[in-house]
């Protein structure tokens, strides 16, 4: 599938090629949110805008949550991304721990669902067995890293 493209005008309008539209910062969220891949060029110049338009995309999210959406942790250690070291840890790595938050979020969803369902002996075994693969995928990143002296909790 090819890569959807969205024009950015003087006027700030966004415009979905693929649909012939106008489109919000809220439904480019919406599509970051569904994984889809988009660019933003500028419409004169053909410039690629996207890291720009995303970072919209980020203080809108921000004004809509009051301030809490993203911590101010996060969004400090992205500003000090312009160290190289930072800056790859973030594009190689981060990315990879987001993943396996959310997987590790929507498994121990699904188990709590068989607890609640009745089915309790086959959700526990189904959280350990989880959290045990979770706490591996964990590990090998931290050896990828070739961090030291993090405590990991023994299953």
């Amino acid at each position: 599938m090819e890569q959807l493209v969205v024009r950015k005008y003087g006027n700030r309008r966004l415009y979905r090629t693929d649909e012939s539209r106008y489109v919000t910062l809220e439904e480019l969220a919406q599509l970051v949110r569904d994984d889809v891949d988009f660019s933003v060029l500028d419409a004169k110049t053909g410039q690629d805008l996207t890291g720009l338009v995303l970072a919209q995309v980020i203080l809108e999210e921000e004004k809509r949550s009051n301030g809490e959406a993203i911590p101010v942790a996060l969004l400090r250690q992205i500003i000090r991304a312009s160290d190289p070291a930072l800056s790859e840890f973030i594009e190689n790595h981060l990315p990879r721990l987001t993943d396996i938050y959310l997987e590790s979020r929507t498994a121990l969803s699904d188990s709590m669902d068989l607890v609640a369902s009745g089915e309790a002996e086959a959700g526990e075994a189904m959280i350990i067995t989880q959290l045990a693969a979770v706490k591996e995928q964990l590990q090998q990143i931290l050896d990828a890293l070739e961090v030291q002296d993090v405590p990991v909790a023994r299953a």
